[in-house]
């Protein structure tokens, strides 16, 4: 009985072909092979898609205004002007983080709601602000940080003259990965909230 021995060359093609039939096999069932996308699950280092930029207030803040003009509250909802990295599209400020810089107007209220995203409120610019969260109102005065829990109903709003302008920040962009982030509404533009006293509340921290 003669055997036919095959060169390296050809026992290479068959096992490549057999690897090739196992591929086709895998994709009918909806499976994938993790060693062919390894290195890209596992990189060796960090590969953040954004990149370093300054956004320069006075640059920002006649254009805000300007929208104050143009866009109603009720048009607006919330009248942002988001930060965007160069590098990527909205909402990413950072990778990780959304930023945008919010404006009220006397007398008016950025509706309540609440949202499966974490924020944060740096308050710049204004007198007579205020946000309310879950049924505790609070002043904003310029410098003040305001948390609003996940899923914690909150609305903002102006009294007296002048704007009231502050840096928002969420943890938007992640849930851009996963699929759980939305927003429910209140069926009124404010949720009942009582006035925090600054001097003697627990929620309130001083710097």
């Amino acid at each position: 009985m003669t055997q036919t021995l095959q060169t390296p060359s050809k026992v290479a093609e068959g096992k490549e072909d057999a690897i090739t039939q196992l591929l086709r096999a895998a994709e009918d069932n909806h499976t994938k092979p993790l060693w062919a996308q390894m290195t890209r699950l596992n990189p060796p280092l960090p590969n953040p898609q954004c990149i370093p930029h300054v956004w320069k207030y006075n640059q920002i803040r006649p254009q805000l205004l300007q929208a104050g003009e143009l866009v109603t509250e009720k048009q607006a909802e919330r009248r942002v002007l988001m930060l965007v990295n160069p590098n990527r599209d909205a909402p990413y400020t950072t990778d990780t983080i959304y930023g945008g810089l919010q404006l009220v107007m006397p007398n008016e209220t950025a509706p309540a709601h609440r949202h499966t995203a974490f924020a944060c409120r740096f308050i710049i610019e204004g007198q007579g602000g205020f946000t309310a969260v879950h049924g505790q109102r609070i002043k904003m005065q310029r410098g003040d940080v305001i948390l609003t829990p996940t899923w914690n109903w909150h609305d903002h709003g102006k009294d007296g003259s002048g704007p009231m302008i502050w840096l928002d920040g969420l943890d938007l962009p992640n849930f851009m990965h996963f699929p759980v982030h939305f927003v429910e509404h209140y069926n009124s533009p404010r949720y009942p909230a009582e006035d925090v006293d600054s001097n003697s509340s627990p929620i309130v921290f001083p710097c």
